[in-house]
C-alpha cells in the first residue's frame, strides 16, 4: 500500500483510500509504522442511572475525568452514543454530577458530532490541562431536546 488515505473512522486500513495493491513507488525504507495505545473506556458515574452523570475515561489504566472547557451538546451526544443511552444528549459544567478525583485526563474537547467515540474526537492531548474537578463535565443521555446547562 503508498498513499494511503483514512479519514479516521474505518475499521480497517483495507477501508481507506489507496491507488490500489502493490502500486507504489517505494522500497523498504518508507515502510509505515504504528505504536497502539491502551484500549480507551468511557463511563458516566455520580447520575440516577448509568446514562446519566460525570463524565469519566480509562487511559493508561486509570479513570479519569473530562473538563467542561468547550464541553458542549456534541460531545455530550458521541458519549451517549459510544454508551448506547441514545443520541440526544444535554451537556453539563461545573461539576453538576460531583467531583471526580484522580487525573483529569481530557480538556478543550472537540467532537464535530459524527463521531462514534469521544477517543475519536480532537484535544490536545492527554492530561494537558487548565482545570481542577469543580470543572468535571457531565452528560445526561436522553429522548427529548438537546442543551446545554451550566
Amino acid at each position: 500500500m503508498d498513499n494511503v488515505f483514512c479519514r479516521g473512522n474505518e475499521t480497517s486500513l483495507s477501508q481507506c483510500t489507496f491507488p490500489g495493491w502493490k502500486i507504489n513507488n517505494c522500497d523498504h525504507t518508507e515502510d509505515a509504522g504504528v505504536q497502539c495505545t491502551e484500549e480507551f473506556d468511557v463511563r458516566l458515574a455520580g447520575g440516577s442511572d448509568r446514562c446519566s452523570g460525570r463524565v469519566e475515561v480509562k487511559y493508561k489504566g486509570q479513570w479519569g475525568t473530562v473538563c467542561d472547557d468547550d464541553w458542549d451538546v456534541r460531545d455530550a451526544e458521541v458519549v451517549c452514543r459510544e454508551l448506547n443511552c441514545g443520541p440526544n444528549a444535554t451537556a453539563f459544567t461545573g461539576a453538576q454530577f460531583g467531583e471526580g478525583n484522580g487525573s483529569i485526563w481530557m480538556d478543550n474537547v472537540f467532537c464535530r458530532g459524527n463521531e462514534t467515540s469521544l477517543s475519536q474526537c480532537t484535544f490536545p492531548g492527554w492530561k494537558i490541562n487548565n482545570c481542577d474537578h469543580t470543572e468535571d463535565a457531565g452528560v445526561q443521555c436522553t429522548e427529548g431536546k438537546y442543551a446545554v446547562k451550566p
